[in-house]
């Protein structure tokens, strides 16, 4: 990570700021377990890498509302953001993010990813990224998945002696899990 330090930034149910200025050149990684909420990061720091990872779990009736804005004000900047959710019984889930990149911000690196599983006929994912591009030399993607557990991997997972129960669960755990792998990549 070229010497530099790693800012870590968890949120919670309990976070109250919505905004982030990033105003250095480390690295800042932001963590949201089940947050609903704004997400607003702002950065004004040439060099500067922003990570934004997600887990979700939604069970019951429990409703959960995300927005993040990854806001490029100056050039030469990245972020990307990965959000992963599984959600159980009645739960909703909506999304929306934004990438900004502001007209002086050239050169900025920006992704953003969001990906669903609906665990229950009665779960609801609604997911909305956008983009807002006023620079011309930038690299900005973005895109949003949301499914249900694969029938193939959980036949595998039944010729091999696995419970459907269990199945699930292991295929939830992997889809999961892969937020993390990722973040220990950047930490």
């Amino acid at each position: 990570m070229d010497n530099m330090e790693a800012k870590l930034y968890i949120l919670d149910r309990a976070q109250d700021k919505e905004t982030y200025v990033i105003n250095d050149e480390n690295t800042h990684i932001f963590f949201m377990h089940n947050y609903s909420g704004k997400l607003h990061v702002s950065i004004q720091c040439e060099h500067a890498r922003v990570y934004i990872f997600g887990v979700y779990i939604g069970r019951g009736d429990e409703n959960i509302s995300v927005r993040t804005t990854q806001d490029h004000q100056i050039g030469n900047t990245m972020s990307d953001l990965f959000i992963r959710g599984g959600f159980f019984d009645s739960s909703k889930f909506l999304y929306e993010g934004l990438i900004n990149v502001a007209k002086n911000a050239q050169g900025s690196n920006a992704y953003q990813k969001n990906q669903n599983l609906l665990l229950s006929k009665n779960a609801y994912v609604d997911s909305r990224p956008f983009l807002e591009i006023q620079a011309n030399d930038v690299r900005c993607t973005h895109g949003s998945t949301t499914g249900r557990v694969d029938k193939e991997q959980l036949e595998y997972l039944s010729i091999r002696g696995i419970d459907a129960e269990k199945a699930e669960k292991l295929i939830v755990a992997g889809f999961i899990d892969e937020v993390f792998v990722k973040m220990s990549e950047v930490s």
